[in-house]
């Protein structure tokens, strides 16, 4: 893993025990203290099994934003965002390389973010809750699914 350029952890949307690994996952990168120089990307595959979803959109970004990452749904069978995805793979390794060198190997301001995940679990849960209340998309839902920036 450590010479890995990015992490891409992908669940099944049809599956929440793949979605609860994948959170694990992502606190074992975290954990590494390997997902802060690399990008990670949290994949929610299988979006094509509409009927049979277990895992909505709005889990999925809540989680990436929850750990500072991106998002991106995709359908491999289809091959629905599968591009926009390898491109967003390269786009976050080429601007992860370049805020690495801006910075040097120093730890970013924000560095408290991860100190306290379930207080920001919390926090993007009520967000989620607004939102769908009042149909407003949140800024910080529609930034963890730009891939073109960090």
């Amino acid at each position: 893993m450590l010479k890995a350029d990015a992490f891409l952890v992908v669940y099944s949307v049809v599956d929440k025990a793949t979605f609860s690994r994948a959170d694990q996952l992502l606190n074992m990168l975290h954990d590494m203290d390997v997902s802060r120089s690399r990008p990670t990307i949290l994949v929610a595959n299988k979006i094509d099994l509409a009927r049979s979803r277990a895992v909505s959109s709005q889990d999925g970004k809540c989680l990436a934003c929850t750990h500072k990452i991106k998002f991106i749904e995709v359908s491999v069978a289809i091959n629905h965002n599968v591009d926009e995805l390898l491109a967003g793979i390269l786009s976050q390794i080429r601007l992860k390389r370049e805020q690495s060198a801006v910075q040097g190997i120093r730890e970013p301001s924000s560095a408290h973010w991860y100190k306290n995940r379930s207080v920001v679990r919390a926090s993007m849960k009520a967000r989620q809750m607004i939102t769908w209340v009042f149909g407003k998309e949140d800024s910080k839902f529609k930034n963890c699914e730009n891939l073109q920036v960090l």
